[in-house]
């Protein structure tokens, strides 16, 4: 603990004129004690037993020093022994498991040499409450390989805690049992309960049919410490034990798995599952384990399956023992991502992606306007992309085509295959829907700005998603007449883009029409709408003459 004695060894270095600089900020100088930014109700803390740290603010417009006071023991702290203005200090706390406990926090004003002044000082009392976390009884006798009765324990708590059974050695049987018998008693699951405050519970032990006596510890955790009891129960005078004793788990390709069988009587070893085979299926009366070797042949039924071997002693005094032997099956994954109808629109050759999840071998097969990349593949463990490319639809109809992917006979293993039509695993569908092409959109031509009396630019535009665009030009006309005259031009782009023409040798102040038109690569010429009627210059035009360009 920090003496108040030291407190001018802490004393902070600062100028001799430092109250000059502090003091003109108010005229009266001043030293407020704030938590969380709020006065401290009856300048009193009042803390849990667990150890803690608490942070204080201090308001000041001069100089201040921190002492504590009548704290026996050590138990409270603070990391800042003096400071000048606004700043804060830490009240730490240990643990207290002994009584409830208290001591006193003073923030006094300083002067500039560090002297005590005993106007305006803060005294803040500390209290801290008593934990007691313990279980009780706290010692117990061994108990006997037989242990038919329960056996009650007490909780005595003032503060949240959890309680576990942990278990000596490897591989350790888990002979104890909880059984809550207060409300406040929750169980959490996997052997762990938890509380606040006092509670009580029994505990149950399996029999011990092993060789060896064996321990467990329960143990209640808390903020404050943890507290444990040790259990140990007797060997068993008649002795009928098997290793490993825990249920089993094996792959799916087959494994072994070797028993010891430690008894004084015969004994034989049992199961009703065809796919376990033992390497000797009875034994002797011994001093020391005798093994035998199951061999768990190959699952190819595509699902998991479990059997139970049972350890049987002839003479019925002793009590059997059973392991079940549960074996994975293969993974039998087969499907792709979408087995929905997907419309794909023809705007030039299309690819779409399929993802396929598949354990298997497969081949797929498609109609003759769409190509697959690839169109088989092996067995994987992770998806495969397949690319499905379109040929385009000139047809101007929709269609449907079909793509199929199927699973093939697999080997999965040295000596395991399997026949996808035999376990019931059907090839996968996948409808494709392709739209027709549909005609370019050409829009209405309009009159450039900058015609003159014998010469003009007409521009429009055309998109073509569905087929390429391989040419273009403009047609144009004296307004009224039928016959037309056609401009070519160039393209750039084959799906969209603009067109325009400049016309020539035109007549003066006379009224023209144009409608554009393109090529697409099927060599078929699609027109536009003619346009509103523009006239060339030479009078000056009416107000329905040359209007504004529309798309």
């Amino acid at each position: 603990m920090l003496a108040a004695g030291m407190l001018a060894v802490g004393a902070i270095s600062c100028s001799d004129n430092l109250d000059a600089e502090l003091e003109p900020i108010k005229s009266v100088r001043t030293l407020e004690v704030t938590l969380d930014g709020k006065e401290i109700p009856n300048h009193t803390l009042d803390l849990g037993a667990a150890p803690s740290n608490t942070l204080i603010d201090v308001e000041s417009n001069t100089r201040w020093a921190v002492e504590i006071t009548d704290c026996l023991g050590g138990w409270c702290d603070i990391d800042v022994l003096n400071g000048s203005g606004d700043g804060s200090f830490t009240i730490t706390v240990l643990d207290n498991m002994k009584e409830k406990r208290d001591c006193y926090v003073t923030i006094y004003k300083t002067d500039a040499e560090g002297n005590k002044e005993t106007d305006g000082s803060v005294q803040i009392k500390v209290e801290q409450a008593v934990s007691d976390v313990r279980l009780t009884p706290s010692s117990l006798s061994p108990f006997a390989p037989d242990q038919n009765e329960r056996q009650k324990f007490d909780i005595i708590s003032n503060v949240a805690w959890t309680l576990d059974v942990t278990y000596e050695g490897e591989n350790p049987a888990k002979f104890v049992t909880i059984m809550p018998a207060s409300e406040t008693m929750k169980d959490d699951g996997d052997g762990t309960f938890s509380g606040d405050g006092a509670a009580s519970f029994y505990i149950s032990l399996q029999n011990n049919r092993t060789a060896a006596d064996r321990k467990a510890y329960l143990t209640l955790h808390s903020a404050v410490a943890d507290y444990s009891v040790e259990l140990t129960q007797l060997k068993s005078q008649y002795t009928f034990d098997v290793s490993p004793a825990e249920n089993q788990i094996v792959a799916a390709v087959g494994s072994t798995i070797e028993f010891g069988v430690l008894s004084i009587v015969d004994w034989d070893v049992t199961t009703v599952a065809d796919w376990i085979t033992f390497s000797n299926t009875s034994g002797t009366s011994s001093d020391s384990r005798v093994n035998t070797v199951a061999t768990i042949q190959p699952n190819t039924t595509g699902m998991e399956r479990s059997a139970i071997v049972r350890f049987v002693p002839r003479d019925k005094s002793y009590q059997e023992q059973s392991v079940t032997v549960t074996q994975r099956g293969f993974d039998l994954t087969f499907s792709v991502s979408s087995d929905d109808n997907v419309g794909v629109v023809p705007d030039s050759v299309r690819t779409m992606t399929l993802d396929l999840d598949s354990r298997f071998n497969w081949e797929l097969t498609a109609p003759s306007w769409m190509t697959a990349n690839p169109s088989s593949g092996n067995a994987s463990g992770a998806y495969q992309t397949i690319g499905i490319q379109l040929d385009r639809n000139t047809t101007n109809t929709n269609r449907t085509g079909t793509v199929t992917i199927t699973p093939l006979p697999t080997q999965f293993a040295e000596g395991v295959a399997f026949d996808p039509k035999e376990l019931g695993i059907e090839p996968v569908k996948v409808a494709i829907t392709q739209f027709g092409g549909r005609e370019p959109a050409i829009s209405v031509p309009w009159l450039v700005d900058g015609y003159g009396q014998r010469e003009a630019t007409v521009e429009f535009n055309y998109y073509s998603p569905f087929y390429e665009i391989t040419g273009a030009g403009l047609q144009w006309r004296r307004a009224g007449t039928s016959d037309w005259t056609t401009v070519n031009a160039t393209t750039t782009n084959p799906i969209e883009g603009v067109v325009s023409v400049r016309l020539t040798n035109l007549d003066p102040a006379t009224r023209y029409e144009a409608r554009g038109f393109v090529v697409d690569n099927t060599g078929r010429t699609v027109y536009g709408s003619v346009s509103y009627p523009f006239t060339t210059a030479g009078h000056r035009p009416g107000p329905d003459d040359n209007p504004t360009p529309s798309n």
